[in-house]
């Protein structure tokens, strides 16, 4: 299956869910429990989903943990996770004797962030996004974690580029942009003075999902006939279930110096990718601003290197967004507002 043949949900989960031959090989590798802090987000499920569908290759019974506040008031996000036999610890991060309470793990995806709202609220986006990294990072001190973190502070470079490498200088920007940062920061001192600790920090730009995502918010924008504005002209693709392959594989590559990884797919112009959505959409787009020459990008040619190229093409994903959409496909209703020119939210 690819992504344009998706028509349900079930379909959907499964799509989003098949390890790939080499995360099934990783499996084996991985010995011990996995604990996912922050889990019940837009990538937690299906990233838990993908590591229990590799270990089922190989008969493995991993201890698997998630710690959430599964705020979804219908609690779904929680029994999904029960579903795969991951064990649910509902509480707050940020309370440190919950934190504490927490079994140990080798392994530990650091999902949990403040984003959307963290320019009004700047004393609580400080506390989540850099005081409760540093206690979680002295918490599993001797454990490989990957931080889940962002392209967010990197400066604006040529729309026609390839971005900046984990090498850029950044160049935050508001309270969030500094969050990340401080996130990173609090991480980077934890390792220093924990030597068996060992850190990813991995920098996603727009995961693409068929319940939400910038291939999602333009092919509803095109099929409502929304004026789209150009402002920010040309953005990274990659699939949902190619970032989260990535996240998983990364463990392999923790580091206590911590590794730096862009997480990105390649650079697409936002006019091409409309163009092919009102193809598909018939449907005629509607723009405002002139296309501006800088864009907030990432390069992720060490990613490539490192794993190979995406399973999930980014033709096909504009194509399988586009038929979502017309079909009246189910949407999370959390825009990426990847069109801030100034993304300090």
């Amino acid at each position: 299956m690819i992504f344009s043949d998706i028509r349900t949900e079930t379909q959907l989960w499964t799509f989003m869910t098949q390890p790939s031959e080499e995360l099934v090989h990783l499996a084996d590798r991985l010995k011990g429990p996995v604990m996912i802090l922050g889990g019940s987000g837009k990538m937690g499920k299906e990233l838990a989903a993908l590591i229990r569908n590799a270990d089922r290759q190989w008969n493995i019974k991993r201890e698997m943990y998630v710690a959430s506040t599964f705020s979804h008031p219908s609690g779904e996000d929680e029994q999904v996770f029960r579903e795969l036999g991951i064990q649910c610890f509902k509480g707050d991060l940020s309370d440190e004797a919950f934190l504490q309470s927490l079994p140990d793990a080798p392994y530990v995806f650091y999902m949990m962030g403040f984003k959307f709202g963290s320019s009004q609220d700047w004393q609580r986006a400080f506390h989540l996004n850099s005081i409760v990294p540093y206690l979680v990072g002295q918490k599993y001190s001797s454990s490989k974690i990957v931080v889940f973190s962002s392209g967010n502070p990197y400066p604006h470079t040529p729309a026609m580029g390839k971005g900046c490498t984990e090498e850029a200088e950044l160049q935050p920007v508001g309270i969030y942009g500094w969050n990340i940062v401080a996130r990173e920061s609090s991480f980077g001192i934890t390792a220093s003075k924990n030597p068996t600790q060992q850190i990813a920090f991995y920098r996603l730009m727009y995961a693409q999902h068929l319940n939400y995502g910038v291939l999602i918010d333009l092919a509803r924008m095109v099929l409502q006939e929304e004026t789209i504005s150009l402002a920010m002209p040309a953005v990274n693709l990659i699939s949902q279930r190619d970032a989260n392959e990535v996240a998983i594989r990364s463990l392999e590559y923790c580091h206590n110096t911590p590794w730096v990884l862009n997480v990105a797919g390649p650079v697409w112009q936002v006019v091409d990718i409309v163009q092919r959505l009102e193809l598909y959409l018939g449907k005629e787009a509607r723009f405002s601003d002139d296309a501006a020459e800088m864009a907030l990008l990432a390069n992720d040619d060490k990613c490539r290197r490192t794993f190979g190229a995406c399973r999930d093409d980014v033709e096909d994903m504009i194509k399988g967004a586009a038929l979502w959409v017309k079909n009246g496909g189910s949407y999370w209703h959390k825009p990426t507002q990847f069109g801030r020119v100034k993304h300090d939210y």
